[in-house]
């Protein structure tokens, strides 16, 4: 016997039906368990506001706050997509990386959740590690810290 349901709700073919819609940016956040509901509701009129023909497709671990946010852009995927999501994450008292790590690509919104003073202590903690500053050159770059 085959079981359809639970591999056609499963969150890899729910991604995968986000990119017969176009390309999707792949936003994946947390907030506190209190917040949860309202970030899976506002997160989609907050999406549109900043491009409204823009689609949003949202799954994620219920228990630990976790959200995946697929937005497959109208307009050109320029920041504007990220800046909503993560400032409402950010005003939930969340994180703007729940599984996957702040990288490259989400650095310039580190500010968001993590002061000044945090950043700092995240360049000396890995200046100490890493002095030369040859393991994973490109993710969260030195300048991004401070």
């Amino acid at each position: 016997m085959t079981w359809t349901f639970p591999s056609a709700t499963c969150p890899y073919t729910i991604t995968r039906a986000a990119g017969f819609l176009g390309v999707p940016l792949k936003l994946d956040v947390s907030v506190p368990a209190a917040q949860w509901v309202r970030l899976a509701t506002e997160v989609g009129v907050i999406v549109r506001a900043a491009d409204p023909g823009a689609k949003v497709i949202i799954y994620g671990h219920v228990a630990d706050g976790n959200l995946h946010v697929n937005v497959v852009p109208a307009a050109e995927a320029d920041g504007r997509h990220e800046d909503a999501v993560f400032g409402l994450v950010a005003s939930l008292g969340g994180s703007i990386s729940a599984e996957h790590g702040i990288g490259a690509l989400k650095a310039r919104w580190l500010p968001l959740i993590r002061s000044e003073a945090e950043r700092a202590l995240f360049s000396r903690i890995r200046s100490a590690f890493d002095p030369a500053g040859i393991l994973n050159p490109h993710v969260l770059p030195r300048e991004t810290y401070s």
